[in-house]
């Protein structure tokens, strides 16, 4: 789900994404390039692009990001974490001292690898967003300890939750359904409702709010696409042939850009303490925001619905309230 931050963009009300390929279509997905793909930053021309096999691909991130949060790194590090032989991990350090030139040095008298004082990290997979998202899922226990890249675990602490029950066979159908744009049979406990009600939905994608998982799903009770928690689905049953085309859903591929500014009433102090703390640029930062999870964000952002800031909130407001009020979510709609 998109909840991360851009830099200003010319205002806008919404726009629409590329929805997904009719059934039986040629896919027009581009190609992934992003570091979560294991690919690298745009490497330094004087640098080998020969290709880099995905294993050693991952073995050179785990060197960028000690490099970068250790500021060292010794061959019995990668040997230690991936299981492989000293030969194999004098390679890979080989291998990223010609991608990353001025990176690093070898300390003879420690005989480890530092990093310098012009190291630049190789890899997005070494920022600080995906150092932090490593401790907290270390702590939430998602992660063990040798799935992570961290060296040193500093003490931490998160916001506690109760666990949501998700049912691993609800999931798995949800997950099916999805793939071949079918229709699933389930009883749903909604808070609205005293007793389960029986429904037929077509999913067709996944939503999380910070706290609960939904599916994004046409009913074919209520006729029209709605959000249902995972928790709520009971006893779903077989698949069937849907005729609903995901891409009807205008909400999911509807984006509202939200721009967001300093509360008037700060003190500029105040204000400047605001806009650091949300990278804001010029004074603003604009959120990019399906319009079906928008009144997920506005809470999470401490908005009420309508776009107003809850009561006692004074942070943030949103700046261009009055363009994007036609895509707020309607009294009941979530």
């Amino acid at each position: 789900m998109p909840n991360r931050t851009s830099r200003r963009q010319p205002p806008g009300l919404a726009r629409v994404a590329t929805p997904p390929p009719k059934r039986g279509g040629a896919s027009t997905a581009a190609p992934r390039t992003d570091a979560s793909a294991g690919k690298a930053l745009p490497r330094d021309k004087d640098a080998d692009s020969s290709p880099v096999k995905w294993s050693q691909e991952r073995r050179l991130q785990f060197i960028d990001f000690r490099l970068r949060w250790s500021g060292r790194i010794n061959r019995s590090d990668v040997t230690d974490f991936f299981k492989i032989s000293v030969p194999q991990a004098s390679a890979d350090i080989a291998r990223y001292t010609e991608l990353a030139r001025g990176n690093l040095v070898y300390d003879k008298s420690a005989r480890i690898y530092v990093a310098t004082l012009a190291f630049v990290p190789h890899y997005e997979s070494s920022g600080a967003r995906q150092y932090l998202s490593q401790l907290l899922a270390l702590e939430r226990q998602i992660l063990t300890s040798d799935q992570a890249f961290l060296a040193f675990q500093p003490p931490m602490a998160s916001v506690p939750l109760p666990n949501r029950t998700v049912e691993s066979k609800s999931l798995a159908l949800l997950l099916q359904a999805i793939a071949e744009r079918a229709k699933l049979r389930i009883r749903y406990q909604s808070i609205a409702r005293e007793e389960p009600q029986e429904r037929s939905i077509s999913p067709h994608a996944f939503g999380y709010d910070g706290v609960r998982w939904h599916v994004r799903a046409f009913c074919h009770l209520r006729k029209g696409f709605r959000d249902f928690v995972l928790g709520r689905i009971l006893s779903p049953g077989a698949l069937a042939p849907t005729e609903v085309d995901p891409s009807e859903d205008h909400e999911w591929y509807t984006y509202v850009d939200l721009i967001l500014k300093p509360d008037d009433s700060l003190s500029p102090t105040q204000r400047e303490g605001v806009e650091i703390d949300y990278g804001m640029s010029d004074g603003v930062v604009t959120v990019p925001c399906r319009q079906a999870m928008l009144f997920y964000t506005l809470r999470t952002l401490n908005f009420e619905p309508t776009g107003l800031p809850r009561k006692g909130e004074k942070q943030l407001v949103i700046a261009n309230l009055s363009e994007i009020k036609s895509l707020l979510p309607k009294p009941g709609q979530a």
